[in-house]
């Protein structure tokens, strides 16, 4: 399991390159204003509405995952390079588009490729880690890039400097995705394509309440995190080389959260994950709403952890009791592309209008009304997906710690 911990390492620290200070970029190296930037944020989720579903089945269908990885990563690489010579607005934009394409597929099916073969070596009699300790490596790896540019930044570097840290990780993905183990072909062929299974169990009465409360929590943080680096940088003033470390220590913090999430899932189970980390969603961004200040930035950051297993740990294991295995990676796909790309432009478009017209706070504001809708949803008319020891069909979770 050591080369799949890598892999999830490196494909965060390729978002830990960029997330933090890609609206600063955008905003001072590139001149968008605010509605460009949340432009550009929806452009490069639009992929996101073909993308993963499409490659996800063709892992289904047999295509080896570890090559795919090896493309889009390789893809990834050579745009980030053109977006950081490119001095056009509008070949920027479109080069966003392009990004999208090869990196929005990369964890969906970095995620149904470890639970395929989790699941092989279930069947083999063979143990496995739980998901949760194999996504803690992602998080170390989402906070090395911050570590690494305080200093050049601290020097006098543009925040175009995160663009060559991004394709530095994608080159040592490329090359890690050799090292990944094989996973055993499903023989024959099914009747029915993997995406169309996926499609009809995220909507059955099982999926379909997930897939609305995510839906308004991805519209709730995508609105936050398109903008937060320019919050951070002309409401409250902190300087740049300390915004990645501001944001990062909440990934630090993530690091316990996951640790514990076994621990956790035994007490309030794991759509109480969900409720707690949706509802520390909406606070931290009123908190920040009300109180403009670098102790606020600071202090907001404990919540990050568990808004992170919520939003993309949580329903990830979810959306594993309700797969097959000839859709294991489809499902992740295909929820990437209905949830979370629809949502994800959707929000990019209204964060910009709305942090136009109504300011950066009115962003913030913006956010917490569909954090809210989605504690609802998730509350109140989501019901729990129990493990597959629990309905008798096997068990997914392969290690002692697995969900009561």
């Amino acid at each position: 399991m050591n080369a799949i911990r890598r892999q999830f390492f490196l494909s965060y620290a390729v978002i830990g390159s960029v997330m933090p200070l890609m609206s600063v970029f955008l905003r001072e190296e590139a001149g968008f204003s605010f509605f460009q930037v949340g432009l550009a944020t929806a452009l490069m989720n639009i992929p996101m509405i073909c993308s993963p579903a499409l490659i996800t089945l063709l892992a289904d269908r047999n295509l080896d995952p570890r090559r795919i990885l090896a493309v889009a990563f390789t893809c990834s690489a050579t745009v980030l390079s053109l977006i950081y010579f490119s001095g056009s607005t509008v070949l920027t934009l479109a080069l966003f588009i392009f990004h999208g394409l090869a990196f929005v597929a990369m964890i969906p099916l970095q995620d149904g490729y470890y639970f395929s073969l989790a699941e092989q070596a279930r069947k083999k009699g063979r143990p496995v880690l739980t998901y949760p300790l194999v996504r803690v490596w992602g998080t170390v790896g989402f906070i090395l890039p911050s570590v690494i540019l305080f200093v050049p930044l601290s020097r006098g570097a543009s925040a175009g400097a995160i663009l060559p840290c991004a394709v530095g990780f994608c080159l040592l993905s490329i090359a890690n995705s050799f090292t990944l183990f094989p996973v055993e072909r499903i023989s024959g062929a099914a009747k029915q394509l993997p995406t169309v299974k996926a499609l009809r169990m995220l909507f059955s009465p099982g999926g379909r309440w997930l897939c609305v409360g995510l839906f308004f929590a991805f519209l709730a943080t995508t609105s936050y995190y398109s903008f937060i680096g320019i919050y951070f940088d002309e409401v409250i003033g902190i300087p740049k080389r300390h915004i990645g470390l501001i944001i990062n220590l909440g990934v630090v913090l993530e690091i316990g959260y996951t640790l514990l999430m076994p621990w956790m899932q035994s007490k309030i189970r794991l759509k109480g994950i969900m409720v707690l980390g949706l509802t520390t969603m909406v606070v931290r961004m009123v908190v920040l709403a009300l109180f403009p200040t670098y102790t606020a930035a600071i202090l907001t950051q404990v919540f990050h952890g568990i808004e992170v297993l919520a939003i993309f740990v949580g329903p990830v294991m979810f959306l594993d009791r309700l797969a097959g295995d000839e859709f294991r990676n489809s499902i992740q796909g295909v929820f990437t592309m209905a949830v979370g790309g629809t949502s994800r432009v959707i929000a990019g478009v209204l964060a910009g209008l709305i942090v136009t017209h109504l300011g950066l706070t009115g962003g913030l504001v913006f956010g917490a009304a569909l954090g809210c809708v989605s504690v609802f949803v998730i509350a109140f008319l989501f019901a729990r997906i129990p493990p597959r020891n629990e309905s008798g069909n096997g068990e997914i979770t392969v290690s002692p710690a697995v969900e009561s």
